[in-house]
């Protein structure tokens, strides 16, 4: 056997080992990617079920309810926004619909009662759009021109406003009496915190840091 054939033999004897091993280690290395591929897809959707389990509990906090109502969150596409941003409604009765909407986002809803919730929901929801929508039907001339009540010598103009004042000024009653429900707490817990030091044998004023 010549040196040259010993050389080649001697190169296979090396060389294919190593073609093999190098090719387990391919192998097995493509199989380790795909496994940690497989973990982040999979931790990536537990992820994701997790975040739109925190969105719907977010929105289902959002939504509850004072009294088993709904409290209005206004959007875009609520009925009362769209009319508030509407130019063909006139701007003093924008102005006043503005008014009634910081009442009403103003307001501590769990400190009313569910008849006054539900009335004010059912005026800003409804009563509102519809009263804005039947005045822009009507030729815009007739609406502040034409008497139709006689008695008050009011326009369509002059009666829609009276009923959007009127409606804010409800919105405004019920805001004072939320807020009083919450000053009632506070105060409530000022006579508690007296009473804890009374029992404790110190005066509140003793404790006011001089």
């Amino acid at each position: 056997m010549s040196f040259f054939t010993l050389l080649i033999l001697l190169s296979l004897i090396l060389i294919v080992p190593i073609f093999f091993v190098m090719k387990e280690k391919s192998k097995q290395s493509q199989m380790d990617m795909a496994q940690r591929h497989q973990e982040y897809l999979t931790a990536a959707s537990l992820k994701a079920d997790h975040s739109q389990t925190q969105m719907a509990s977010k929105e289902k906090t959002n939504n509850e309810t004072s009294h088993g109502l709904n409290v209005i969150h206004f959007s875009a596409h609520h009925p009362f926004v769209k009319l508030l941003y509407d130019e063909q409604v006139p701007h003093t009765f924008r102005a006043t619909m503005d008014a009634i909407g910081q009442q009403y986002e103003s307001t501590h809803h769990e400190q009313i009662t569910e008849s006054q919730l539900f009335t004010l929901n059912k005026l800003i929801a409804t009563r509102v759009p519809e009263l804005i929508t039947d005045y822009l039907s009507l030729d815009t001339h007739y609406a502040k021109t034409v008497l139709i009540d006689t008695d008050k010598q009011n326009t369509s103009y002059d009666m829609v406003l009276e009923q959007l004042t009127s409606i804010l000024d409800f919105a405004q009653k019920l805001n004072t009496q939320s807020q009083s429900g919450v000053v009632d707490k506070l105060l409530a817990s000022r006579r508690y915190l007296d009473d804890v030091y009374k029992e404790s044998g110190m005066a509140a004023d003793s404790l006011k840091i001089k």
